[in-house]
């Protein structure tokens, strides 16, 4: 008897998930998100014939993405399972509609294009007796570009007329006439003047007429891709950045503020040769192209060869420009490799180094070190002093070899950069 009930409740299980080979899965997630910004992708579960299934969910995912919270049709869910860097599976009940939809947070650790595999749904019967798994290939692809934190807020200063106190003077076409361009929203300090009072009371907002202007500068950016960038620092803080995910960002932040405000911007990443060349253009529009080139960049264990990226610009920028170098002060037996090719770019362009300290070296770093013993502090402390020392003398003979050179931690490095670009274009 005993196992004609159990062969009775395998039929019935087999039954149900006979049926269960109608269900559909549709994934939704963003295009395009941003490193370290969390996003959230919905799968979305549909049965045709069968109700009320118990369903197990693993999805195939980057193991740069790491796991939050979860929602299960509309229901805040458990956070991921501990010790588990897959979170653990989706498990819940399929509707009596046929529907279930699974949200999930994940948050991007590294920048590129990164793809999400094959969703594995196993189903369960009724009693518990039978299972099945379905295999649904649902390969879709996902670009993690830079964060940009601070670029929205830094165009919002950019489009207002206190932008003027900062140095950047707008130059008038053709005798003095301007030509208007378009509307835009009023951002406290917009001269009055330039209100337009009629699309004000149409949009229900203050509105500003913004008018077409030309300007002359030329910013080049030199990302330095080479093994010193890959540095993470101990202290680096819950984002875990390397300098080259820093120098992006500043980058593409300045940048953007620079097309905004109508010069021509091009870049070019370099190791020991050319990574990625992006021609100089004008035009907001030219900022998708310069993210689109640039976003994936990985540095390499290679030595980064300066002189050769700024020869390259010399050939393609044939009058004088401003050339942003953001990069990292070379080991005693480069530097003066590093520092000719300075003195040779500076000759014809106004250069800018931008070298992206290290916070280990820092005394804070060392003494709030966990697990070290007194010995070893004083070993780290005077370690670090020697290579502060080292680093100290290096700057020395880079500023004399006639670029502007700047000093910041890589996470600073964003506000001195554009501080520089303004100090520069001002003149």
């Amino acid at each position: 008897m005993a196992l004609l009930a159990v062969g009775a409740g395998a039929l019935i299980d087999a039954r149900r998930l006979l049926l269960s080979r109608s269900i559909e899965v549709q994934r939704s997630l963003p295009a395009s998100v941003g490193l370290s910004q969390e996003f959230s992708r919905t799968l979305t579960l549909r049965s045709g014939a069968a109700r009320n299934l118990d369903v197990e969910v693993r999805e195939a995912f980057p193991a740069s993405f790491a796991v939050g919270a979860r929602t299960l049709s509309g229901a805040r869910g458990a956070a991921p399972a501990d010790r588990d860097p897959t979170g653990g599976p989706d498990s819940a009940t399929v509707s009596a509609d046929g529907t279930l939809v699974l949200e999930r947070v994940y948050r991007a650790e590294r920048r590129g294009l990164e793809t999400l595999g094959e969703v594995r749904v196993r189903v369960g019967g009724p009693l518990g007796l039978l299972q099945r798994e379905s295999r649904f290939p649902a390969r879709q692809e996902v670009r993690v570009r830079p964060a940009l934190l601070g670029l929205r807020r830094t165009l919002k200063l950019a489009e207002s007329e206190r932008w003027r106190d900062l140095g950047v003077h707008r130059q008038r076409r053709g005798g003095g006439q301007v030509e208007f361009e378009s509307l835009r929203e009023y951002v406290h300090g917009d001269d009055r003047r330039h209100v337009d009072w009629k699309a004000s009371a149409r949009r229900g907002r203050p509105t500003v007429r913004q008018f077409e202007v030309e300007h002359g500068q030329e910013l080049w950016l030199l990302i330095d891709c080479g093994r010193r960038m890959d540095a993470r620092s101990s202290a680096a803080g819950p984002l875990g950045w390397s300098k080259l995910d820093h120098a992006l960002d500043a980058a593409l932040e300045l940048a953007g503020v620079a097309l905004a405000g109508g010069d021509r911007v091009g870049a070019l990443a370099f190791d020991d040769g050319v990574r990625v060349f992006v021609p100089s253009h004008r035009g907001r529009a030219h900022f998708a192209r310069l993210e689109r080139g640039l976003f994936a960049l990985a540095a390499r264990e290679r030595e980064s060869d300066l002189g050769r990226a700024l020869r390259e610009i010399a050939v393609r920028s044939p009058r004088r420009a401003l050339v942003l170098v953001v990069s990292e002060v070379a080991d005693p037996l480069s530097s003066a490799e590093q520092c000719a090719a300075l003195a040779t770019a500076s000759r014809r362009h106004r250069v800018i180094f931008a070298a992206l300290d290290d916070p280990d070296l820092g005394d804070d770093a060392v003494t709030t070190r966990p697990g070290l013993s007194d010995l070893d502090r004083a070993s780290l402390r005077a370690a670090g002093f020697a290579a502060r020392a080292e680093r100290d003398t290096a700057l020395s003979r880079l500023r004399a070899s006639g670029a502007r050179v700047l000093r910041a931690l890589p996470a600073e490095s964003a506000g001195r950069m554009l501080g520089a670009w303004l100090d520069e274009r001002r003149r």
